[in-house]
């Protein structure tokens, strides 16, 4: 077996030892909003240090962009970078026709003290709970 099997066998068969500096926590209801203004993103999971989005466009890692989440309350919104991305699954796009969903992972620029709060307390304490 090699060594790209074990972590595979490993990945697969137990939990994994979590590596993130911040733990990421899943909203409780859907999350939704825009990439670079117009691309529609369903948030996955979000820390205070980034996001995992899907989106029915690919993005390039290394890319800089915008991530905009509407709330009654206000609008979040940071700037972040493009880690990864890749296709993910087949799902329904925007006119309920069958389209490939990318799952991508930001990793937020410098968020101010204000935005963190603002993203503390609607989100990752709420999704806590």
């Amino acid at each position: 077996m090699s060594s790209r099997d074990t972590e595979r066998a490993t990945t697969l068969g137990t939990a994994m030892r979590e590596r993130r500096a911040v733990p990421r926590v899943r909203p409780e209801q859907p999350l939704h909003g825009h990439v670079k203004m117009v691309v529609p993103a369903s948030i996955l999971d979000i820390s205070s240090r980034g996001a995992q989005i899907e989106v029915a466009a690919g993005l390039q890692p290394q890319e800089s962009c915008d991530l905009r989440i509407p709330f009654s309350e206000g609008e979040f919104a940071v700037h972040a970078t493009v880690r990864r991305c890749r296709a993910a699954v087949l799902g329904v796009g925007a006119n309920d026709e069958r389209a490939m969903l990318y799952r991508a992972g930001l990793e937020f620029d410098e968020l101010d003290p204000e935005s963190l709060a603002w993203l503390s307390s609607n989100v990752l304490f709420q999704a806590g709970n």
